[in-house]
Formats: structure tokens, C-alpha cells, sequence
């Protein structure tokens, strides 16, 4: 954090701002903007997501200031903000709503910039492309509308809408945003999103523009540090951007020359599609060296999915891996949208709220029941962001092995359990099973459940190693689908 050219008051202001404590940051992606009982009044809109909040661990929030997807004949986002028509007759803006009910309860808020939403890729919210610049300057677009599909079409059905950064026209159109974010609010905060959606150049020229993403960087700091100095207390700019170094420059970011410049104050890492596959400690020791806090993010219901019925344990489970690889807090994305019953979408009972306080605060966590997995590889778009993933795995008689991330210490467990699914095992299959040094006996593969001996589970890095030592009347190759270390600590 070396950028001193606002004077070293504000230099430590910004520094000790950054390194406040925040266990959990809470995303909003603010789609409840448009739920029909934003019409009773502002104190309604609080009461749809944020009230239940109060009662949480979590006092950071990052409120998504471009509202996604949008019915037919509101108000849209950028009109809002780039042409100043109200929202709604009972509330103009929403974000001064937000900012000023998280100020008066002690909650920090980041205004949370998309870098490039593709929404309207798959034709939300109304099959058509809407953006002034998209639609005034196609040769913007990273492609065109021939290319346009479903969200299981690949990359570039995802992509085509997305505005192709090396254009100064779309850098100067993000940093409006970023202009705008710092001086129409009170915010405590920037963060900019590059995993929504995680794609700024035409595929295969991502390399030869990092330095064009690295001097964007540098403009938005600019701007958050004179914001810094008119209102006389600092902005922080924060970045979500992939997990890894490696994906970071996939996409034309290098996170590390802006550590090392001083740029960002806070790191969002991941989408969260391999919350349990990432080597998480690569980014928090490469903030950590420049004194810049890191934020592993959990994508919530894709990780609540991995835990079967027992969701929340697999929550716990991402946590505690996080907590182990050093983390300064957790990122925790669309958790109002986890699988379970719900007061109306995207707003989950208190109860559901009730779970934060279990991953907060590693102590709490350490004996509590948790579910370690493995991630599925998700949808190209995101993977190629994303730590890779080794689910689902064609099994055969070659040994493979895979790691599996453990973040408890076990030894004072009551029952450690290894769950396999298997798809297309037949009566007669039999695997061998082994995990680190404990080769297990399994004579099924229709059911694998395999006790673990609890000196047989690192903390850390584990290796699961699987064969097909016998096949029934199989015709279809046996895939490995999930896998589950359930940990019990009998309460």
C-alpha cells in the first residue's frame, strides 16, 4: 500500500480503514430493488434483506450499485444513474437507502461495481441488448449476436455481450461508474467486480493487455484517493477477481503489480465454483506480503449443494478451509439464495441468518459438525476463472488421485466418514480406495461409506486415490460424481 501522493495522514487513514476486522462481507446484488413491496416504503426495502443482518456477524456489505436483472417497465440501473430518473416516486436511489441504514447500524458498505455483467447475453432481461454503449457502438462487443445461446452453450454464448476493454471508450465508461460511486455517496468503499463477468478482452489477447488493466487500476485509484481528500476520509478501493495468479492473468489481471503498486485495499478472491478446490493461500500470502487483506469467496448455494441435506455443514466445511489458509474474512456470495425454505425469493427466514455465526469466528467452528467435498467443474465461463475441479472423474483401472482439502484438525473427532458418489456402478463393481496412507476395503461401488481413522486425515491437503479393481455386467464407464469427508464432534 505505497501510494502516498495524498499525503501520509490519509495514507494511514486508508491503511488502518483496510485492516479493520471483517469476518464475514455479505454480497447484495440488489435484485430485491424490484420486489413489489419496495412500493410500501424504504423502511419495507430494509426490512426485505437487511434488518435480518443486525442480528449477524456480518458488518461489511457489498451492495452491487448495477441491479442485474430488471422487469418490464422499471427503471433500469444506468438510467438511474446516468440520466438521473427516479427509481421510484418513494425511493429515487436506492443505494443512499442502503448506505444510510447500514451507517446508522455500524455496517460497513462497499458500492460493488460489475466489470462487465453478460446478463443480457442470454437475452435478460428482455432479449435485447439495452447499454447505451452496446447498443450504440457494437464494435465495442467482445462478439456479436450470432453467436448468442443458453448459459450451457459455452464461452463465447456467454461472452458476445461483453464490452471489450481495450477500447478507451469502455475503460472511460467503467470509470464513470467509479466517478460516480465516489462522489454521489457516502460509501466506505469501491469494490470492483471482475468476476461479474470474468472476461474483459477477446479470447486469446488477455496477455498483451495486462499493462492496459494495470494503468486502469492506477485511474481508479486516482479516483478513490481525491474522493478520499474532498470528504477527508478515506475510500477504499477493493477488487474481486479470480482465486488464483494463474486465472487472474487468463483474463488480463495482474493482482500482483497491483499489490505491489499500493493499488487495492481489500481482495475478493474467487467466485467461489471451487470453494473447496482452491489453493486459497496463494492469494492471501501474495496480499498478506503487501500488507492487503484477502477475502476467499464462498459461492453459497453451490457449496451449500455439495453438503446433501446437511448443507450448512458443507458451508462450515469452506469456512474452516478458509480460516486454515489464512483468511482475514469470508466473501460470501448469493447466500440469500441457498436451498431452503424461503419467506419469498431471494429472502431466506432468520434462521438461515442464524448460521453466520458458525463460520465467523474459527474458534466456534472448530468443533462443530462440517462436510468437506470436492466442487463439480462448473459452466467454461466460469471454470476458466476458477481453480480447477476434477469432478465428475472417469474411473478405470489406472490409480488416480485427487487432493482433498481438510481445514479441522480431526483428532478430536467422534466419527470422520468418506461418502462417494458413483454413477453407473452395477452389482458386482468393487473399488479400491485409498485416502493418504489408509487403503480402505470396498467391496460395493453402488454405496461407498468408508470410516476414516482419524490418524489418517491431515490438516491441510489430503490425497484421495481411487481404482476400479472389478467390474460387474457394467456397459457404461464408472464416473465419480461426489465426494464427502463427513466430520462429527458429537454435539
Amino acid at each position: 500500500m505505497g501510494n502516498r501522493g495524498n499525503g501520509d495522514s490519509m495514507y494511514r487513514a486508508r491503511r488502518e480503514a483496510a485492516q479493520r476486522l471483517r469476518p464475514l462481507i455479505l454480497d447484495d446484488d440488489g435484485d430485491l430493488v424490484y420486489d413489489p413491496r419496495v412500493a410500501r416504503g424504504i423502511e419495507a426495502f430494509s426490512q426485505l434483506r437487511h434488518t435480518d443482518l443486525l442480528d449477524t456477524p456480518v458488518d461489511s456489505l457489498a451492495w452491487c450499485l448495477m441491479w442485474g436483472i430488471c422487469p418490464k417497465g422499471a427503471v433500469r440501473y444506468w438510467q438511474t444513474q446516468k440520466l438521473g430518473l427516479p427509481f421510484r416516486d418513494n425511493m429515487p436511489d436506492p443505494t443512499p437507502v442502503v448506505e444510510q441504514f447500514c451507517h446508522r447500524e455500524g455496517i460497513e458498505v462497499f458500492g460493488s461495481i460489475r466489470m462487465n455483467d453478460c446478463h443480457d447475453a442470454y437475452g435478460f432481461p428482455h432479449g435485447k441488448l439495452v447499454y447505451p454503449l452496446k447498443v450504440e457502438h457494437p464494435e465495442f462487443l467482445l462478439g456479436d449476436e450470432s453467436e448468442k445461446g443458453g448459459i450451457d452453450d459455452g464461452i463465447r454464448a456467454a461472452m458476445w455481450s461483453g464490452l471489450n476493454y481495450a477500447f478507451p471508450a469502455v475503460r472511460e465508461d467503467r470509470l464513470w461508474w467509479i466517478r460516480h460511486a465516489a462522489t454521489a455517496y457516502d460509501l466506505d468503499g469501491i469494490d470492483l467486480n471482475f468476476f461479474r463477468m470474468p472476461w474483459l478482452f477477446k479470447l486469446g489477447e488477455e496477455a498483451g493487455n495486462v499493462p492496459v488493466m494495470t494503468a486502469f487500476i492506477r485511474q481508479a485509484r486516482r479516483i478513490a484517493d481525491e474522493a478520499s481528500q474532498r470528504r477527508g476520509r478515506p475510500l477504499l478501493l477493493g477488487v474481486r477477481v479470480p482465486d488464483t495468479v494463474e486465472t487472474c492473468l487468463r483474463i488480463g489481471v495482474d493482482v500482483g503489480a497491483w499489490l505491489k503498486e499500493g493499488l487495492v485495499d481489500r481482495v475478493l478472491s474467487g467466485g467461489g465454483y471451487a470453494s473447496f478446490c482452491v489453493p486459497a493461500e496463494e492469494l492471501i500470502e501474495l496480499g498478506h506480503r503487501y500488507g492487503v487483506p484477502v477475502y476467499p469467496c464462498i459461492n453459497c448455494p453451490g457449496t451449500f449443494g455439495l453438503g446433501g441435506e446437511r448443507g450448512f455443514e458443507a458451508l462450515r466445511g469452506a469456512a474452516a478451509n478458509f480460516w486454515r489458509a489464512g483468511a482475514d474474512g469470508i466473501y460470501l456470495w448469493n447466500y440469500q439464495y441457498l436451498a431452503t425454505p424461503h419467506i419469498a425469493y431471494g429472502q431466506p427466514y432468520p434462521d438461515d441468518y442464524a448460521h453466520l455465526a458458525d463460520i465467523a469466528d474459527p474458534a466456534r467452528l472448530a468443533r462443530l459438525d462440517k462436510i468437506f467435498s470436492v466442487n463439480p467443474r462448473t459452466f467454461e465461463q466460469y471454470a476458466r476463472a476458477s481453480a480447477p475441479c476434477p469432478l465428475p472423474l472417469e474411473l478405470g483401472r489406472q490409480l488416480c488421485a485427487f487432493p482433498v482439502r481438510i481445514g479441522d484438525d480431526v483428532s478430536a473427532a467422534s466419527m470422520i466418514l468418506l461418502q462417494l458418489d458413483i454413477e453407473n456402478a452395477v452389482p458386482g463393481d468393487e473399488l479400491h480406495v485409498q485416502f493418504n496412507d489408509q487403503a480402505l476395503a470396498c467391496c460395493d461401488a453402488t454405496a461407498v461409506e468408508l470410516p476414516l481413522a482419524r490418524g489418517a486425515v491431515r490438516r491441510g491437503v489430503n490425497e484421495l486415490a481411487l481404482a476400479v479393481s472389478k467390474r460387474g455386467a457394467a456397459t457404461e464407464p464408472m464416473m465419480l460424481t461426489g465426494v464427502r469427508v463427513h466430520v462429527r464432534y458429537g454435539n
